[in-house]
């Protein structure tokens, strides 16, 4: 048996030795900066803020479209399950989730607040459920909800993404320093959401990071298709906000969050993929390919269609 790579460590050695580098270069830079009346310290201070701020504000704006689900336990209080991210592909509307989500909460009643910023849970439009059958022994942990459009309701007010937010063309991975991924979902940790079990109101935090894909050969240790996955960097132990290391709460609720592609400069991008784990030995988010979602959307458009 092949020895075990720990992919996890090569990158943090990998990540810390950029980060002293760019370190040592901004120390080298400085008095030259100094003697031309440049307060180099100041101008870093601000393009972080700048980032730190461009990245809430985007944060802001996609929690309108992934949203966190609930059932109600055997009270009858909401209980926190996980994400879904609400999407429309031509007239039609869907929510795109994990399929083991869907398969915990059976046949129970789904609700989820009809306001990014949390507020009223309110039970979800009568929807049918549809799961990906797992294919040669593998499970895609596909899960399809499909929202009737006459009877959104509230859930009128939530962003559902279309069009060139969603990425329809399943294009390869991008490593580049011009983009990153950003993963946004619902934490269940109490330190994310407080619940008023007898008003049914919450008020929530949405969780996101911005990360990278592996490497091809960390897919091939993982036995993970690369071809149905996108395996994301998530080393809890090097977590870094506003330049500060901290404690990331647990994923567990994150799963059927969306993951994104974004461009720096524009600071958009497409769903490229929901989150389904977090094994978190490999220190590695994991999620599947949107391509099998809009499968399963085009599927689902032939069954019901008559003409065909």
């Amino acid at each position: 048996m092949s020895r075990r790579i720990d992919f996890a460590k090569k990158r943090r050695v990998d990540g810390r030795s950029l980060s002293k580098a760019v370190r040592d270069i901004t120390e080298l830079v400085k008095p030259f900066a100094q003697q031309r009346g440049i307060d180099l310290e100041a101008l870093l201070d601000q393009a972080s803020a700048r980032r730190s701020n461009a990245k809430r504000l985007l944060a802001e704006r996609l929690q309108e479209s992934v949203v966190p689900l609930f059932t109600g336990d055997r009270g009858g209080h909401p209980e926190r399950i996980g994400s879904c991210v609400l999407v429309r592909v031509d007239s039609d509307f869907f929510a795109f989730t994990a399929a083991h989500l869907i398969r915990d909460a059976d046949s129970a009643t789904l609700f989820a607040p009809a306001e990014g910023r949390g507020g009223k849970l309110l039970p979800l439009p009568p929807c049918t459920a549809h799961l990906s059958p797992s294919r040669t022994g593998i499970d895609l942990d596909v899960g399809v909800l499909v929202l009737p459009a006459s009877q959104l309701g509230p859930f009128n007010r939530r962003v559902f993404l279309a069009g060139n937010e969603i990425d329809r063309n399943d294009r390869p991975d991008d490593q580049q320093s011009a983009s990153f991924y950003f993963v946004l979902g619902y934490s269940a940790s109490r330190t994310q959401v407080k619940v008023s079990r007898a008003k049914r109101h919450i008020t929530q935090r949405s969780f996101h990071c911005s990360t990278y894909p592996v490497e091809p050969a960390e897919y091939f240790q993982e036995k993970v298709s690369q071809a149905d996955h996108i395996l994301l960097d998530f080393d809890h132990n090097e977590i870094v906000i506003e330049g500060k290391r901290a404690n990331p709460p647990k994923l567990q609720g994150v799963s059927g969050g969306g993951i994104f592609h974004i461009s720096r400069e524009a600071m958009e991008g497409p769903l490229v993929a929901i989150a389904t784990r977090n094994p978190r030995r490999s220190r590695l988010i994991v999620g599947t390919r949107i391509k099998h979602f809009l499968a399963m959307v085009r599927e689902l458009k032939k069954i019901s269609d008559p003409r065909t």
